[in-house]
């Protein structure tokens, strides 16, 4: 990768190629500029690289470039706690849901309370004026 920077070998964690991971953090004129990430220290030859490269930020390594994809594990990691994510979203909003809706009704009942009672002090006026 263009312009990123080696760092301290990972501790104990060795790649397809039984040699020992190397993090790297991407350069400025990389797509994530500054992020960490663990690759094969044999990337640079095609025939030795076992095509190792994962995110050291992330929970999951994700791309594997030997296979040019997604891992299936991480996949199914990725899909499971934004399913997680997406049924709290949803729970969240039926509350605001129900809680707009009730919000509604009492608005409209203070405005029929409102109204009745401008009629009220309007007969009332009236009635007393009849006799004074």
């Amino acid at each position: 990768m263009a312009g990123s920077s080696r760092s301290s070998s990972a501790s104990s964690k060795r790649c397809g190629c039984g040699d020992e991971v190397v993090i790297y953090t991407a350069g400025r004129r990389a797509k994530n500029p500054g992020k960490r990430f663990r690759r094969c220290p044999n990337w640079k030859d095609v025939n030795r690289s076992c095509g190792l490269f994962e995110w050291v930020d992330d929970d999951y390594s994700i791309t594997d470039l030997s296979g040019g994809g997604v891992s299936s594990h991480a996949a199914e990691l990725l899909v499971e706690t934004y399913k997680v994510k997406i049924s709290k979203l949803q729970i969240k909003l039926e509350i605001e849901r129900k809680t707009s809706s009730v919000m509604k009704k009492l608005l409209l009942m203070s405005w029929v309370f409102f109204s009745v009672m401008c009629i009220w002090c309007l007969l009332k006026y009236q009635y007393r004026s009849q006799f004074v």
